[in-house]
């Protein structure tokens, strides 16, 4: 399998199904695919990092789950779906290049407040505790106004200290700093295909959410954007850093 970046990982099908397909608690069948997304620094106009982006499949529907309906899901099924992001990480086969850019992996954080959630980080870099902490930076997802801010503020600190960066997915939407707001972290990200609408109201969350989120951590990211045309919009509400999606790879899933 290979991303937009070129990274390649080598993975066999499982008994004919799709690669990490596991069964819910609710008897579903859900199988995962994954690609890489390229973080460009808008300062710079490079490259900055890489990004792992989990898509979750119902196999008998069609239907993509998106990371804001996880909520619908038991804490065993996205653990399931953690680990196997972690798993594919461990198995990508970047260049030489490529392996000298963090690597950014989202994972709940209903999975890393926990102990065991966050001891299985190293599954990503083959148990190295060093490579963890070199390259890898969490992208913690599944966040909102419920989200405990003392709690959040902990299990970040206990990231920092194991990973390279501590990032958070932002939640569009009114009050989307509230839980940001007292929580030390590298980076804000907000993706694209969390908010539903046109071209123009893409634009207007991206201006909305940097202006509420600014000066909350060192980065701001607009991950997810269809075309580049975003990228001045962005700039203009105080991201520093965009990523691109490839066409097909938003999902089409109604709230």
């Amino acid at each position: 399998m290979a991303g937009e970046s070129g990274v390649e990982a080598s993975v066999g099908p499982s008994e004919g199904l799709p690669p990490w397909t596991f069964v819910t608690t609710e008897r579903r069948i859900l199988a995962l695919d994954y690609s890489i997304e390229e973080l460009v620094s808008l300062k710079h106009a490079a490259t900055a990092a890489l990004r792992i982006r989990p898509v979750v499949r119902h196999v008998k529907t069609g239907v993509i789950i998106p990371t804001w309906a996880y909520g619908r899901l038991a804490d065993s099924d996205v653990e399931s779906i953690d680990r196997a992001t972690l798993d594919f990480a461990g198995r990508l086969r970047p260049s030489e290049t490529e392996a000298k850019l963090p690597l950014i992996i989202p994972q709940s954080f209903r999975t890393l407040a926990g102990r065991r959630g966050r001891a299985s980080l190293t599954q990503a870099t083959h148990g190295s505790a060093a490579a963890l902490k070199a390259r890898i930076i969490i992208e913690m997802t599944e966040i909102d106004r419920g989200t405990p801010s003392g709690r959040l503020n902990e299990v970040a600190a206990l990231l920092g200290s194991a990973c390279k960066g501590v990032f958070a997915r932002l939640q569009p939407g009114r009050d989307v700093a509230a839980p940001m707001k007292d929580v030390r972290l590298q980076g804000l990200a907000l993706d694209a295909g969390d908010v539903v609408g046109s071209d123009s109201d893409i634009a207007g969350a991206l201006l909305d959410v940097g202006q509420q989120v600014q000066g909350l951590a060192p980065l701001l990211i607009a991950q997810g954007l269809s075309s580049d045309g975003f990228f001045a919009v962005a700039e203009v509400a105080g991201f520093t850093h965009v990523a691109l999606r490839g066409e097909g790879q938003t999902p089409e899933a109604s709230r």
